[in-house]
């Protein structure tokens, strides 16, 4: 594999039978594809983006042929802005017996203008692939202005269309005027959680999502407190990274207990657009006893080390990448202090 100037060619092989890649864009994943398509059983790929619109990935679909491809997993958790043009892939993919599909769709440029369900992957996918046998799925869409629609609608969809499997799905509307539906298979398989609110059903005793080390908390409807930590804990036990996103003053925070919240596994945590109660939240009440990477806004980081917490030195001590942000900065010698592993 290598480089020119029209993208990434890939040589062929008689080896190359199952590929396990990431791409940083769509068109090379095509380009992947129109090239050793002829000679692929399995390919799991990951791709960074798929943004662009051009007839010339258009026509590099068209010459993809893949008589022996029987296993397939597209992974994509950045926006596919144009998801009319990606879904002409399937066509050209119908001997595949086992699909994993991986993403995120919208929002304004994506060519969609409802929620996926159903009946989108029955048309879309399902029916361009006659050897079908298994189906994982994990699809996000978002939507500008999105319509109210009933969440049992969407569970219909899924019946009617008579996918041979368990599947769920949720709803969930922000005052930022977008909203998200979340549809997957069951057993569910992935392991990231993107853009989850207060009123994501991740508590349900199922443990549907025990799996997930990659979690986006999002909401700018209302805080979390002390206690929805305390559950997300509880629910995602294998959990590495927590990114999160809310400027909400937390509510209870007076009233919350002095137990600490305990983060076995998480290795990476983002504060970057939040209010400062969450930064104490996770620094100064939870034990995070392999956290190694740190992304926090200057204001919370100063408020953070002028307290002097002892269980936000300890959470600190093992931190060997710290980023500071809003703005971005270098951290001082006194803030390096506060990380004696930087």
């Amino acid at each position: 594999m290598f480089p020119n100037e029209e993208g990434l060619l890939f040589s062929e092989s008689p080896h190359l039978t199952h590929i396990r890649i990431a791409l940083n864009r769509f068109e090379d994943c095509v380009r992947l594809l129109s090239q050793l398509g002829n000679q692929l059983h399995s390919l799991f790929v990951t791709v960074a983006h798929v943004s662009r619109n051009d007839d010339h990935t258009i026509s590099d679909i068209t010459s993809i042929f893949c008589p022996n491809l029987k296993q397939l997993t597209i992974i994509c958790y950045r926006n596919i802005l144009h998801y009319d043009r990606f879904i002409l892939l399937f066509p050209r993919l119908s001997t595949v017996e086992n699909l994993t599909l991986l993403l995120a769709v919208g929002a304004s440029r994506s060519g969609l203008d409802h929620f996926i369900d159903g009946f989108d992957l029955q048309r879309n996918v399902i029916s361009h692939m006659p050897h079908l046998c298994q189906f994982n799925f994990h699809i996000r869409s978002i939507l500008q202005d999105a319509p109210q629609i009933d969440i049992d609608i969407l569970r219909q969809s899924f019946l009617e269309q008579c996918v041979q499997q368990f599947v769920d799905c949720t709803l969930d509307y922000f005052n930022n005027h977008y909203g998200q539906c979340q549809v997957f298979s069951l057993p569910f398989i992935d392991t990231r959680l993107d853009f989850i609110s207060n009123r994501f059903p991740l508590f349900e005793v199922k443990n549907t999502f025990s799996n997930v080390i990659t979690l986006l908390l999002f909401d700018d409807i209302k805080p979390f407190e002390h206690n929805f930590f305390e559950r997300v804990a509880q629910a995602l036990p294998r959990l590495k990274t927590l990114d999160l996103f809310n400027q909400l003053e937390q509510e209870e925070t007076k009233n919350t207990t002095t137990k600490l919240i305990v983060f076995p596994h998480l290795v990476a945590l983002i504060l970057h657009d939040i209010h400062v109660d969450y930064a104490e939240q996770l620094l100064c009440r939870s034990h995070l006893p392999h956290l190694i990477e740190l992304v926090i806004r200057n204001d919370a980081l100063l408020l953070i080390i002028a307290n002097n917490d002892q269980q936000a030195k300890d959470n600190c001590a093992k931190v060997e990448k710290l980023r500071i942000v809003e703005p971005w900065i270098e951290p001082t010698s006194a803030q390096l202090n506060f990380f004696p592993s930087v």
